[in-house]
């Protein structure tokens, strides 16, 4: 019995152990598998994240290129109706023209008749000497000249107005070639529009069924963009703090300067006060001893303060609002931000979404798409007063042009340093071109005034 009871009790450990290792074993392949889903999860979200951000470019950029083509379209529809207008003048001209030149012939003709009648289809010269007397024959050889002058100027304006006609029929030739030309160019235009909206529709409807991720990307844009523009006010505001400490300083300086200015005049006049009071009391006690006196010192004329040059501070503001001034002048003509061909694939300031209705945006610049490869570039001269890095901006360059500053984000490679002092044209470094999104290149771009935000749009050309 004892026997059975301890043979029992060893098959039942050892099951025991076999059931915990294969638990254990068990537990670890769970483990494994869950972590495997969750790296596929998470690539997976990873990749729709990055699909959602090239749709959403790429929607920008259609919506940009279909903004394009109807301002293309408008442009040449005024064209169509200003070269309408042209035609319809100049065709109500030639039929002016026509009547006149009708009635100019009319009248040239029945002259010529009546002229021919009147001499009985005699020539000229006998007409002449068939005169009754020499004074007839005088009278008919004038009125013959005359005639012939007559008919001279009345043939040259025929031949003028003939020209004048021509000349407009060509032009109207002209304008309705370039009417029909602009007519191709705008049915041209509306096909590629038509198709660019299909397209949109596309990327809309694909957008529409990743409705909540969208969004999150979204935020996540607007998040970056938010902690963009904090570091930007961080950076500005620090700016304005160093140049109120150098104007509070150079005050203070001045202040000093000018103390002891009035110290060293007290100190002067006092000095003069005793010399006249000795030269006094010296000339008393000459009187009484009969001693000639010697002569009075003259007291030394008051020297003028050496006139100091700037300081450094007041350089520095006197060139500032200089450079101020001529950005300000140079408003809607400052240097583009980029080398070569571009689209402004979102404006400034806060919009709903061309076809995402439900989406707001707000941009505090302006985005520009370049082929990759594209550069950014000075729009006027300043210093570099900045260079930083910041997530999903890349590299960021602030320079100061006065009281104005240009800022230029997404930059990947910087040819640049803080502190240089840069000319319009100067480039600063090439565009990042994205490779998760077929390398598009997108420059942020913004203009300040100290911590205003202004429309880039209205200052560049």
């Amino acid at each position: 019995m004892k026997r059975l009871l301890l043979t029992l009790l060893i098959t039942i450990c050892a099951t025991t152990s076999v059931v915990a290792r294969r638990d254990a074993s068990s537990i670890k392949q769970d483990k494994q598998r869950t972590e495997k889903e969750i790296i596929e999860t998470t690539r997976r979200l990873d990749d729709n994240t990055l699909n959602l951000k090239r749709q959403l470019n790429q929607l920008n950029l259609v919506e940009a290129e279909i903004k394009a083509y109807n301002d293309t379209i408008n442009a040449i529809q005024l064209t169509i109706n200003t070269t309408a207008r042209h035609i319809a003048s100049l065709n109500d001209s030639i039929t002016r023209i026509d009547r006149d030149l009708n009635l100019m012939r009319q009248k040239y003709a029945t002259a010529v008749r009546k002229m021919q009648s009147q001499h009985d289809d005699k020539s000229t010269l006998a007409f002449i000497f068939s005169a009754e007397s020499f004074t007839q024959a005088y009278r008919r050889m004038r009125y013959m000249s005359q005639f012939s002058k007559w008919r001279e100027r009345k043939s040259a304006q025929i031949t003028e107005v003939q020209s004048q006609l021509n000349i407009r029929r060509d032009n109207m030739a002209k304008l309705q070639l370039e009417q029909q030309h602009s007519r191709q160019l705008v049915a041209s235009a509306r096909q590629t529009l038509v198709d660019k909206r299909n397209e949109t529709n596309k990327i809309v409807n694909s957008l529409k069924s990743e409705e909540k991720a969208l969004k999150k990307l979204l935020k996540q844009k607007e998040s970056e963009a938010q902690n963009l523009d904090n570091e930007l006010e961080r950076l500005i505001a620090e700016e304005q703090r160093k140049a109120e400490e150098a104007r509070l300083a150079e005050e203070r300086r001045k202040a000093e300067e000018a103390r002891l200015a009035e110290e060293r005049r007290k100190a002067l006049e006092e000095q003069q006060a005793k010399a006249r009071q000795d030269s006094i009391n010296n000339a008393r006690q000459d009187s009484a001893t009969k001693v000639k006196p010697e002569p009075k010192p003259q007291p030394k004329p008051e020297t003028k303060p050496e006139q100091k040059p700037k300081s450094q501070y007041e350089q520095t503001v006197e060139a500032e609002r200089k450079l101020s001034g001529s950005f300000e002048d140079n408003k809607g003509r400052l240097l583009f931000p980029v080398t070569g061909r571009y689209t402004i694939v979102r404006p400034f300031g806060r919009h709903a979404h061309p076809t995402l209705k439900y989406i707001k945006t707000d941009n505090s610049g302006i985005d520009i798409e370049v082929k990759a490869g594209g550069k950014a570039r000075v729009i006027f001269d300043g210093t570099v007063s900045a260079i930083f890095r910041q997530s999903g901006f890349n590299n960021v360059i602030m320079i100061r042009h006065g009281s104005y500053i240009s800022i230029y984000a997404n930059i990947k490679s910087i040819t640049v340093k803080k502190g240089d002092s840069v000319k319009a044209g100067t480039i600063l470094g090439d565009i990042y071109a994205d490779p998760d999104d077929n390398n598009r290149a997108i420059m942020h771009f913004e203009i300040r005034k100290e911590r205003e935000k202004l429309n880039p749009e209205l200052w560049v050309k």
